[in-house]
């Protein structure tokens, strides 16, 4: 009987014991989903009723042996959390970046976007950031742990009268962080525009100091700017910019700065090896390597330097956009989803040299 009691205990704690969890915290009275990792002391925090933002995203590197928090948070402040100054975290969407004067026509219609950029006459970073989504699933294991939300537009957003579904999963698993967006037109008969990002400061020691390097599978075009709205002219001009091994510059109190958009030239996405995009940020402080990673869908990336200036903290933004920014406009890359069409792209990070970064998890390859 004794030994019947002891056996049924061991099952009873390996069942409680997974490797992977999921739980509820919180951040004054910001509800949280902590994703977290016992063998190696991964963590994600990721915020349902903040737009689905990740706020904290820990990291364990397999060739250092170390982990640490590499994106920039708010530092446990709810009140900067919710003022969102810098948009740290946040998942952008239906569109990504700016849409110029908040403006567009979309099939003979004339949208007005809300303008929340008012110094340069922009709407932007989308519409989701400031929703409250619905958890719909959540899962810790062994292999890993998954939290995925939703969220339905409803047609009631200025300038974005439209129904578009929209499903969020969020993965932490041994080699990384990755985040799966699915998409969905819920109109019986009519078409919606679409594109999104994802707005992360990956943070470093010194910005000036840390070298970034886009997927090498690929050569870029650099993207054009009016410098007085950062609106696309229209231009591209190829670039080795973060091709060439050479640190961004200038000094620890002030980088070179950079907010530039680099587009995947065709048709290099598309093929055989270059089905991920593995962007890497090497601190050349720490001597560790972050990937961030990305699948073809996000064939546009914006760069920025900037938050040394903003907020004195040193950070590089590599950010993911699967079309290019006023995609609203210029319907460069933009996604037109015909009624009940579906869409689905997905990105991560990872740390360190040994991690398996060019590989996304076959977990989030079969979401529907």
């Amino acid at each position: 009987m004794r030994q019947w009691i002891t056996v049924a205990c061991l099952v009873a704690h390996c069942a409680a014991a997974a490797r992977f969890s999921v739980e509820d915290t919180k951040i004054g009275d910001i509800p949280v989903k902590q994703l977290s990792d016992s063998l190696h002391g991964q963590s994600a925090w990721v915020l349902p009723t903040q737009g689905g933002r990740v706020e904290k995203v820990r990291l364990f590197s397999p060739s250092s042996r170390q982990v640490r928090d590499v994106i920039l948070t708010h530092n446990g402040n709810a009140t900067a959390i919710k003022e969102n100054a810098m948009y740290k975290g946040c998942i952008l969407l239906p569109f990504a970046n700016r849409i110029a004067n908040g403006t567009y026509t979309f099939h003979g219609k004339t949208y007005h976007l809300k303008i929340n950029e008012p110094e340069r006459g922009n709407a932007i970073h989308g519409l989701l950031y400031d929703k409250e989504l619905d958890v719909i699933y959540q899962d810790g294991n062994d292999e890993y742990a998954i939290v995925t939300l939703r969220y339905q537009f409803d047609g009631s957003d200025q300038g974005y009268p439209f129904l578009l579904k929209t499903e969020i999963s969020y993965l932490l698993t041994p080699g990384g962080f990755f985040v799966s967006t699915g998409v969905q037109n819920e109109h019986a008969s009519l078409p919606l525009p679409f594109y999104m990002g994802w707005h992360p400061y990956i943070k470093v020691v010194s910005t000036a100091q840390t070298v970034v390097e886009l997927a090498s599978c690929s050569n870029y075009s650099r993207v054009l700017v009016d410098k007085d709205t950062m609106i696309p002219t229209g231009a591209t001009e190829v670039t080795k910019l973060f091709s060439n091994g050479m640190p961004i510059g200038g000094s620890t109190a002030s980088p070179t700065f950079i907010d530039d958009g680099f587009v995947v030239l065709e048709p290099a996405a598309d093929s055989q090896n270059c089905t991920t995009l593995a962007h890497f940020v090497f601190d050349m402080n720490s001597k560790e390597t972050l990937y961030s990673i990305h699948l073809p869908q996000f064939r546009y990336i914006q760069a920025f330097t900037g938050s040394v200036s903003i907020s004195g903290e040193q950070a590089v933004a590599i950010e993911p956009m699967s079309a290019e920014t006023d995609a609203f406009n210029s319907h460069v890359g933009l996604t037109v989803l015909e009624a009940q069409q579906k869409w689905r792209g997905s990105f991560g990070l990872t740390y360190g040299a040994a991690s398996g970064h060019g590989v996304v998890p076959d977990v989030l390859l079969r979401l529907p």
